[in-house]
C-alpha cells in the first residue's frame, strides 16, 4: 500500500486525539492539520488564519513523514530508543563539508542562540545587534545584564553594516541575521565575508553570530551561506533552524556549525535540549531532500509574489523580500492593523520596535490562505 501522511496517523491508531498529534510533526508548531491535503485546506485555529508566525504552513515533505515511521519501534517504551543525533550531526556534518566536531545541534536554534549570547557576552564586553531583527539574542543579553547596542537598520531595511563593524569593536558578540527578520532584507555572501574579515582584524576577540534561519526561501544567487568562513576564523559561527523551509517547526531541531572550540564553548554554556529521536530522523531525511527544500522555496515564491503584488496594488510600497513573509509600510500602526485584520478572521504579526509605528509584519501562508487574507486586507487598507 502507498504511504500516505493520512495512512501513517491510521496506521499508528492514533486518530485526532491521539498521543502523537499532528501538530506535532507539521510545518507549524502548534496547529492541528490533516497529514493528508483535503482539497480545501481548512483555517486553523478556530476559524482564523494565523499568519502571525514565521511557519510553514505547508509541512514538511514525504520523505520526513516516512523517516519517522520507520524510526517509531517498541523499543521507545523503553528508556532509550536508537540515537540518531550523532546520525544528524553527520549529515550536517556532510552536507556542508565540514567535520563533525564543528556542528552542534539543540531543540529549535532558539537554546544555540540563548547559548552563544551567554557564552561570549559579559557586563564588559557588549552585543551588537539591529533594530529591528530577531530579539532573542538581545533578550538573552538583557536578561545577564550584558548592554545591547542595537543598530538601526539602513534606508533600505538591511543590515547597516559600517556602524555594526564600527560597534562591534570591544564587543563580545555581534549578532547578524541574514535575511533579517522581520525585514526579509539580505546581504550577499560577499558582503558578508567582508564584514566578518573587517570585524576580525579590527577585534579578534569579537565573536560573530550569523543566523540563517531564512536563507533557504532567498531567490539572490549573490547569496549563500557563511559556513565556509567559519572554518577560516575562530568565534564566527552559523545558526539555522528546520523550523523554516524544513517545515518542521513542531518538531525542534536547530543547528550552529563553527570551529570545534567555538561550538563547544557554546554548548557548555547552556542546555541545548535533549534532541528527540523522532526529530532527529526527520532532521536527517530533510536535511538530504534537496528536491522538497527547492520546491518549497520556488513555493514560497510564487506565494510571495503573489501577495507583494496584491499589496502594490493597493498602493502599498512593497519591497522584495528573501523569507517566508513582508514587512510594509501599512499607513497604520502595527497595533491598528493587527486588531483590524483579527475582526475579520485573519491573525497577523507582533509590534517590531522602533517601527511598530508604520510598519506590520505578514507571515506568508498556503496560496489559498493568502488569497483569503488579501481580501481581508483590501477591506482593512481601503475599505
Amino acid at each position: 500500500m502507498p504511504f500516505t501522511r493520512r495512512g501513517f496517523v491510521k496506521a499508528m491508531g492514533l486518530g485526532t486525539a491521539g498521543a502523537l498529534s499532528s501538530s506535532l510533526i507539521i510545518g507549524r508548531g502548534r496547529e492541528a492539520a490533516a497529514f493528508e491535503p483535503e482539497p480545501r485546506q481548512e483555517p486553523y485555529d478556530d476559524g482564523l488564519i494565523r499568519i502571525s508566525s514565521n511557519e510553514n504552513a505547508r509541512g514538511p515533505g514525504d520523505s520526513v513523514y516516512r523517516a519517522i515511521e520507520e524510526a517509531m519501534s517498541a523499543r521507545m517504551g523503553r528508556g532509550y530508543p536508537p540515537d540518531y543525533t550523532n546520525d544528524l550531526i553527520d549529515a550536517i556534518a556532510e552536507n556542508y563539508g565540514v567535520d563533525r566536531s564543528n556542528v552542534i545541534v539543540g531543540t529549535g536554534s532558539g537554546p544555540i542562540l540563548t547559548a552563544a549570547t551567554r557564552a561570549f557576552t559579559t557586563p564588559e564586553r557588549h552585543l551588537v545587534t539591529a533594530g529591528p531583527s530577531y530579539g532573542n539574542p538581545e533578550s538573552a543579553a538583557r536578561a545577564t545584564g550584558v548592554r545591547a547596542e542595537v543598530i538601526r537598520l539602513d534606508s533600505a531595511l538591511r543590515l547597516d553594516i559600517e556602524p555594526m563593524a564600527e560597534a562591534a569593536v570591544g564587543a563580545g558578540m555581534v549578532f547578524f541575521c541574514n535575511p533579517n527578520n522581520p525585514t526579509g532584507t539580505v546581504h550577499s555572501a560577499a558582503v558578508v565575508q567582508e564584514f566578518v574579515r573587517r570585524v576580525k582584524r579590527a577585534s579578534p576577540e569579537t565573536r560573530i553570530l550569523i543566523d540563517e534561519a531564512y536563507i533557504d526561501y532567498s531567490d539572490d544567487r549573490t547569496v549563500e551561506t557563511a559556513a565556509p568562513i567559519t572554518q577560516e576564523y575562530p568565534g564566527v559561527f552559523i545558526t539555522r533552524s528546520f523550523s523554516k523551509a524544513h517545515g518542521m517547526a513542531g518538531l525542534r531541531v536547530g543547528y550552529a556549525i563553527g570551529q570545534e572550540e567555538t561550538v563547544q564553548e557554546i554548548s557548555s554554556a547552556w542546555h541545548l535540549g535533549s534532541m528527540n529521536t523522532l526529530s532527529a530522523a526527520a532532521a536527517i531525511a530533510s536535511i538530504q531532500d534537496k528536491e522538497h527544500i527547492e520546491a518549497e522555496r520556488r513555493e514560497n515564491a510564487r506565494v510571495r509574489e503573489f501577495t507583494l503584488q496584491a499589496f502594490r496594488e493597493m498602493g502599498i510600497d512593497a519591497q522584495d523580500s528573501h523569507a517566508n513573509f513582508l514587512f510594509l509600510p501599512l499607513g497604520m500602526t502595527a497595533q491598528e492593523f493587527r486588531e483590524r485584520c483579527l475582526e475579520l478572521g485573519v491573525r497577523v504579526g507582533r509590534d517590531f520596535p522602533p517601527m511598530q509605528e508604520t510598519h506590520s509584519r505578514i507571515s506568508l501562508g498556503t496560496m489559498e490562505e493568502m488569497e483569503a487574507a488579501v481580501r481581508v486586507f483590501r477591506q482593512v487598507l481601503i475599505g
